[in-house]
């Protein structure tokens, strides 16, 4: 088996830009002939231009035609979304590619068919297109598969996949703390609207009210940042929140081992949300909604205590795993658990079983 595999570009931000790379790895040390080609997937440090983006697309394309042309392979894997921009970019770009005999895998980061009308004149055909040149579709769960419905797509294709979630050796949480009687508190993700950033910090002013003594680490930067800060200044909580900006993973992983409750309450049509499995791979006790991955993959109270959008309910479920050394421990236990389950090893070896799957097929 030879395999072609779109990598994200290296100032890529998301899921693909931590799972690729060692799943790469893992793949070569099965003895699989393995070669990469960039293929931009998830959010960059700087947005570029529609013209910009267009040029990148073609030239992506057409370097993958040529790499195709001179070598055989068995398997194409591309990263996607399947959303309106990336099911216009993947329908060129393998138009363009050409990719033969090779079979085409989409593995799908955060459904967005549903955001796609089944009627759209335009997007019905661009999906018909792309449907009969591709090969098989991963996904990450249950929810997003009922979002193909809709266009028509055969379920056989599709196949349940997680993303590999890598820690440092000694990358575990300490359930036992808080020690000092101060909770730390770690929220994770790109600091967009749709996260949970900003509800976050809003529950934070009701846990001053309860009496509770917290720190709140807020890793990572996006567009806003200066609302989010704007909102710790009105709420006057500068001495409990912090800001820590962008930061190498191998230091978000120090948070990781020092913070006493993981926060997300995102309301994002997430994927396969890598920061809140890596806190959960940390054997750290979380709080989060109940979305996609989260949903499929997390169970309460074992798991995570599952919160709405709502900073009082936040708050609440925040202050009841805090209170609660038990609740910590035994989340700590089971967390851990669950990311023995997206080591490397036992997540390349699902994939593949799908390749080998969609090859005699």
């Amino acid at each position: 088996m030879k395999i072609l595999i779109g990598m994200p570009d290296k100032d890529s931000w998301g899921g693909p830009a931590a799972s690729e790379p060692p799943f790469v790895d893992e793949l070569k040390n099965l003895g699989i002939k393995v070669a990469t080609e960039t293929y931009v997937y998830g959010d960059k440090q700087s947005s570029a231009s529609f013209l910009r983006r267009a040029v990148r697309v073609v030239k992506t394309a057409l370097r993958f035609r040529r790499r195709l042309a001179n070598e055989e392979f068995d398997v194409v894997h591309l990263n996607t979304a399947f959303d309106k921009k990336t099911v216009l970019r993947d329908a060129v770009s393998i138009l363009l590619m050409r990719p033969g005999k090779a079979k085409v895998f989409l593995k799908i980061h955060g459904a967005g068919a549903h955001l796609i009308s089944p009627n759209s004149f335009v997007y019905s055909r661009l999906i018909r297109f792309l449907d009969k040149r591709v090969a098989a579709y991963g996904i990450f769960t249950r929810e997003e598969l009922e979002t193909f419905q809709p266009h028509g797509i055969d379920p056989a294709k599709f196949h349940f996949i997680k993303n590999i979630v890598e820690l440092a050796p000694n990358t575990h949480s300490s359930p036992q703390k808080p020690r000092s009687g101060t909770v730390d508190l770690l929220f994770v993700s790109r600091f967009i609207e749709t996260k949970g950033l900003l509800e976050s910090i809003s529950a934070m002013s009701l846990l001053n009210e309860d009496g509770m003594k917290y720190r709140l680490f807020c890793v990572g930067d996006g567009p806003i940042r200066d609302q989010a800060k704007s909102l710790v200044k009105e709420l006057a909580l500068d001495e409990v929140v912090t800001f820590t900006g962008y930061i190498p993973e191998t230091e978000v992983e120090k948070y990781l081992r020092a913070s006493d409750i993981f926060v997300f309450p995102t309301r994002h049509t997430e994927g396969f949300p890598i920061a809140l499995f890596k806190a959960a791979a940390a054997g750290m006790p979380i709080v989060t909604t109940k979305v996609r991955a989260a949903a499929e993959y997390l169970r309460e109270p074992d798991n995570c205590l599952f919160c709405n959008s709502d900073p009082a309910d936040i708050a609440a479920q925040i202050a009841r795993i805090a209170a609660n050394e038990d609740l910590r421990s035994k989340m700590s236990e089971e967390n851990y658990k669950l990311g023995l389950t997206l080591s490397a090893e036992a997540v390349t070896a699902a994939y593949v079983e799908v390749f080998r799957d969609m090859l005699n097929n």
